[in-house]
């Protein structure tokens, strides 16, 4: 007699089939849950040892590193290299920091090649001095890059060889406080965050900025915080974090930090009112690594119509922002690395912005 085969019907095969999309329906915002948990940490470990190697720089220098020297501090050419460039060999990066020509500045400053009138077209939209600091301009820094962010941010390429290499961008700003522009009653122009410009012929910015500033105390004031890198170059990108947006007005026309986070919030964002979409690029250049407090964490960044090129950042709407779930990491004076709502009272978050304004800043408000 033959043996009869067990085997599964159809139904029971269609249910196995259902309980296992389920539990892959089930384990999937896990995994990407854990993974980005996993990218969110090194994130934080990126700005510890930027923490680490500003506190080291201070040790050695004194001060902190300004976001750019100006012409004539130190005799030579505006020396507008960011922050990042002069923590360069405590991050153990001698090897990049050594290979920067500190006698020229890191892009359209004054002196060198920037004076040849016809200079070759390889440079990157960074003018003739930048050619010189290519092998440091287009060095990627893994400690600079949030690995949530998958954005490229640069679109600045040098033409060499019939080939091109790309400016390595940067996810972590330096903190440049509020609005300069609408700060000019009050600040006369200067940076009022801990980022500063070093000068020893401009009265209205003359500063520079040590541990004895931070009058509010190092754990009330940001000094780093990071932000989303743009699309970079390409058809109209979409809407996002990456991108800024124009005001539709000029610079005079907003009288308060409030009012301008106002105005910048009401924009209609897409095609028609972005106004650039390389954010995070050029990590060696000041003018293009620092952030405002202007704006709360998370928001629509946004630039002047007048569009005062060698000032954004300083007199911008240029927000902390990240792709992590509910706001941004912040490092502060002390080291220490904070997870800081997007949902951040903006009076709070004003008093992060400056090292000096006499608030006092309770931690459970963040």
């Amino acid at each position: 007699m033959a043996q009869k085969r067990s085997a599964f019907t159809l139904i029971e095969l269609l249910v196995v089939i259902a309980i296992i999309a389920v539990l892959i329906a089930l384990l999937l915002p896990a995994v990407q849950a854990a993974r980005e948990a996993a990218r969110r940490a090194q994130c934080v470990n990126n700005m510890k040892q930027i923490g680490l190697a500003m506190h080291n720089y201070i040790s050695a220098n004194t001060a902190l590193p300004p976001q750019s020297v100006d012409d004539p501090q130190d005799g030579r050419p505006f020396q507008n290299f960011s922050p990042h460039a002069r923590l360069l060999p405590f991050m153990e990066q001698n090897q990049i920091y050594n290979s920067i020509n500190w006698n020229i500045g890191a892009r359209w400053s004054g002196g060198g090649l920037s004076s040849d009138p016809n200079p070759p077209d390889i440079s990157a939209a960074g003018g003739g001095n930048s050619i010189p600091q290519m092998t440091a301009l287009t060095a990627q820094i893994a400690s600079f890059l949030c690995p949530s962010d998958p954005n490229p941010g640069a679109s600045g390429q040098f033409q060499i060889g019939g080939g091109a290499k790309t400016v390595a961008s940067c996810n972590y700003p330096a903190n440049s406080g509020l609005n300069r522009h609408i700060n000019l009653g009050n600040n006369n122009w200067a940076n009022n965050g801990p980022s500063y410009i070093a000068t020893n012929w401009d009265a209205a910015v003359k500063r520079t900025v040590s541990l004895t500033n931070f009058t509010d105390g190092t754990s009330n004031t940001v000094i780093f915080s990071e932000w989303v890198k743009g699309p970079g170059v390409g058809p109209p990108a979409k809407d996002g974090l990456g991108v800024v947006y124009s005001m539709g007005m000029a610079s005079a026309d907003l009288p308060t930090d409030q009012a301008f986070a106002q105005q910048c919030q009401k924009i209609l964002v897409g095609p028609s009112t972005q106004n650039w979409t390389w954010k995070g690029e050029w990590w060696a250049y000041g003018g293009t690594m620092i952030y405002s407090h202007t704006i709360p964490p998370n928001r629509t960044a946004c630039d002047y119509t007048d569009n005062l090129q060698d000032q954004r950042g300083t007199i911008t709407g240029v927000p902390a922002s990240s792709l992590h779930s509910g706001g941004v990491n912040v490092l502060f004076g002390d080291g220490s690395v904070k997870f800081i709502k997007s949902s951040v009272n903006i009076m709070t978050w004003y008093a992060l912005a400056t090292p000096d304004g006499g608030e006092a800043v309770s931690a459970d408000a963040y």
